[in-house]
């Protein structure tokens, strides 16, 4: 006897049409993908690949979402076939959170009543997943396990305290123990792909093409951020602050440059302000979350962005840019460089200070900014179109 659950009445669907999509699935590999961290930069990473990966003629796709309180992936699946859409949500208890974070028994759980439905060729992790490192045995007992490497050499960190600190040592190992035991291992950086390829000799390395990391309403929103309502001239910085980007270069070289007066410095995202500041009525914090509906305006009213990394292993951050034809000043490092072209961008010395605000100036005052943006304009054309991403994506199954 088979009996079907369905939770929502839009979800239902007749035990014959499950049947004829089992026998349909069959032809096509199946993959279940995991997305267990709901962060700013891993929803659009790990959805836009779900959604891809869904319009494949070769794939049939699955995926366990796992919601924080305000950040969801389920909000970007919702046009996806609900019953291969399993959203898990936070629990309320104490307990069973932290159980959660250490022994991943609901992902477990949920990946066995699927394999009882659908025959899975391919468990995926894409979202560092480190919660599912002590259950990895048991999801390679179901299906062969792919696990997308983001940062094989970890990057600078500024830590809050002792347990934050504690807490990033913790999740570097279960990553670590992941990156051991998966059989295959993906990155969407070809420098990466090849120091993991020297790194683990034995194992199935692929590379696949990284997503565009806008939301359809991160194109189409027309919120300004109330922090800069009526702010004209800024330049801007977006993104998680932290030790590997670079903030404070960006933050000494606007301050100490006298030609820059007409000119705002806005850096928006989370993150603590680790390093020391003074008051400066021409640079403004946005140190909070930055919604979707708020992107498109911070990013096209600014006069340009800078990205003054000192180290990056795979980013999506150029590709907003260059979505949104923003000028941009990025540091002269090996990732930058592998996914950039001259014209689309100004390079400068990372970790300097002098420098960046040199180019800062020829950028502003001195560059073709309209030539600048049409390049931006073709290269996100060839290099992030949908076609590309999904041949791609099918190329590492």
């Amino acid at each position: 006897m088979i009996i079907l659950f369905c939770l929502s009445p839009s979800c239902y669907c007749p035990i014959s049409y499950m049947f004829h999509e089992n026998i349909l699935a069959k032809k096509m590999k199946t993959i279940l993908y995991i997305c267990t961290e709901a962060t700013p930069g891993m929803i659009p990473f790990a959805t836009y690949i779900v959604k891809a990966a869904s319009k494949s003629e070769h794939l049939d796709v699955h995926a366990i979402t796992v919601d924080s309180y305000n950040l969801s992936f389920q909000d970007l699946l919702k046009d996806l076939p609900q019953h291969k859409i399993h959203c898990l949500k936070t629990p309320e208890s104490r307990f069973l959170k932290i159980r959660n974070k250490f022994y991943a028994v609901n992902i477990l759980n949920k990946v066995k009543e699927i394999a009882k439905m659908y025959q899975i060729d391919v468990i995926h992790l894409l979202t560092v997943d480190y919660t599912c490192a002590l259950i990895l045995s048991q999801l390679k007992k179901t299906s062969r396990v792919y696990y997308t490497v983001h940062d094989v050499i970890p990057h600078e960190k500024a830590y809050t305290g002792i347990k934050d600190y504690l807490f990033a040592k913790y999740i570097r190992l279960c990553v670590k123990r992941i990156m051991r035991k998966a059989g295959c291992l993906v990155t969407n950086s070809k420098r990466q792909y090849r120091l993991m390829k020297a790194n683990y000799p034995n194992k199935n390395i692929y590379f696949h093409l990284f997503p565009p990391l806008l939301t359809d309403i991160a194109l189409s929103g027309d919120k300004t951020c109330p922090e800069l309502t009526n702010m004209k001239n800024y330049v801007l910085f977006f993104g998680n602050i932290d030790i590997y980007k670079g903030v404070e270069y960006l933050y000494k070289a606007f301050k100490n440059n006298q030609n820059l007066q007409d000119y705002h410095l806005v850096i928006a995202g989370n993150g603590p302000l680790y390093f020391t500041l003074s008051h400066n009525p021409r640079i403004l914090f946005v140190n909070r979350y930055i919604a979707d509906d708020e992107m498109k305006s911070l990013f096209t009213k600014s006069s340009c962005v800078v990205f003054p990394y000192i180290s990056a292993t795979q980013s999506g951050v150029l590709s907003i840019a260059y979505q949104f034809q923003t000028p941009a000043l990025v540091s002269d490092i090996p990732y930058f460089r592998e996914v950039d072209d001259e014209k689309c961008c100004m390079f400068f010395k990372p970790a300097d200070a002098q420098d960046l605000s040199n180019k800062l100036e020829q950028l502003l005052f001195n560059t073709d900014l309209d030539e600048m943006k049409a390049a931006q304009k073709s290269y996100f054309a060839n290099n992030y179109s949908e076609k590309a991403i999904i041949t791609s994506i099918e190329n590492i199954y």
